[in-house]
């Protein structure tokens, strides 16, 4: 099989476009790709740091002894990270602007979210926004 062949394979994903209805409206959406999902695991990291402290042959040693805790969460760093993991998801599920996403209903993003998550097989993820929406 040439790399072509194998290439259309493997990005058929994408193409592959669900009709959904929300709200009485119907909604086509697609797949989100590797790539996509890669960027969306890096937004929500954005708000974690680890403070670690470094023995003098390069080897961790430990949490930093300052901090009471081994990670700092800024909330509302946090609460923004997990906006912008769904309004991103959407905009791309649906090929539009994310300020169009942003000036949806309250509550649709979340409704469209749902079936992106799903269609993108995204149910066993890491993403800490995709577990608020487990059943």
């Amino acid at each position: 099989m040439s790399n072509n062949a194998i290439l259309e394979k493997l990005t058929l994903g994408k193409d592959n476009i669900e009709t959904v209805t929300v709200n009485g409206v119907e909604i086509e959406l697609r797949p989100l790709t590797s790539g996509e999902v890669s960027k969306l695991r890096k937004l929500d990291k954005k708000p974690f740091s680890m403070k670690m402290s470094m023995a003098d042959n390069g080897k961790v040693r430990g949490v930093s002894k300052e901090t009471d805790s081994a990670m700092d969460i800024g909330m509302g760093e946090f609460t923004e990270a997990q906006v912008q993991v769904m309004y991103s998801a959407v905009a791309w599920s649906m090929d539009i602007n994310e300020s169009d996403v942003e000036n949806f209903a309250n509550g649709i993003p979340e409704e469209i979210f749902k079936h992106v998550v799903k269609i993108s097989k995204l149910e066993n993820t890491d993403l800490t926004l995709i577990k608020e929406f487990r059943n």
